[in-house]
């Protein structure tokens, strides 16, 4: 998997509690994989790569999610000491050695290799910051407060344009079609960065409390 994104979280975002106090995002890409042509893993494998594979163990704050069209994504939590490690490069890539070739057309570690850049959070003034997004028509109002950012056409709201397309945590959503059922005030919704793919003009919800996951594109 492609690594996407690091963050250490404000602390009424860190929802496992303080000892995993951010998250790193990765994304894959299954939906051209073949299934029966998926190696197998295994100790005695004279591949060096399905030997490392089987030698794999999954991190503790592991969280896997699939699309509906197979798309792989993954959310680690992770503890102040591993936040405070840095980047970490992927192993060796042994699939040279061997003769299994990856066919999914996608994002791994090695092949789509972004340039680590450093990204910050800064505050923003959202009405709906602190309220768990939900689908509103015309002047309705959730039953939190949460309002609607868009004015009844295709237009937003004076207030909601500058928000608009950029990623963040909580506050106001913009799913690019259906509200994501489950959204809790402690989501992050991403766009189209980091050579994630979300159907051009898209973008993701991924909520840190529900765990719901959820992408569209435009």
């Amino acid at each position: 998997m492609m690594h996407v994104l690091t963050l250490w979280l404000p602390s009424d975002f860190q929802r496992r509690g303080t000892q995993f106090p951010g998250i790193a995002v990765f994304a894959g890409e299954g939906q051209f994989a073949d299934d029966c042509k998926s190696p197998i893993p295994s100790a005695e494998s004279g591949d060096l790569f399905l030997r490392d594979l089987a030698a794999t163990e999954d991190h503790p704050g592991l969280l896997r999610r699939r699309d509906v069209i197979d798309g792989e994504f993954a959310l680690l939590w992770l503890t102040a000491e591993e936040l405070a490690a840095g980047p970490t490069p992927p192993h060796p890539d042994l699939r040279t050695q061997c003769e299994n070739v990856d066919e999914s057309e996608g994002a791994n570690a090695w092949d789509n290799v972004e340039p680590t850049i450093d990204i910050w959070l800064i505050p923003r003034g959202d009405p709906n910051a602190g309220k768990a997004p939900v689908e509103l028509s015309g002047d309705e109002v959730g039953a939190d407060g949460y309002v609607n950012p868009s004015t009844g056409g295709s237009g937003l709201e004076d207030w909601a344009d500058p928000l608009f397309a950029l990623s963040h945590l909580g506050g106001t959503a913009f799913p690019v079609q259906g509200m994501p059922d489950g959204l809790t005030p402690w989501y992050l919704e991403l766009e189209e960065i980091s050579g994630l793919n979300f159907g051009g003009d898209g973008n993701a919800q991924i909520d840190l409390e529900s765990d719901t996951f959820d992408w569209a594109c435009g």
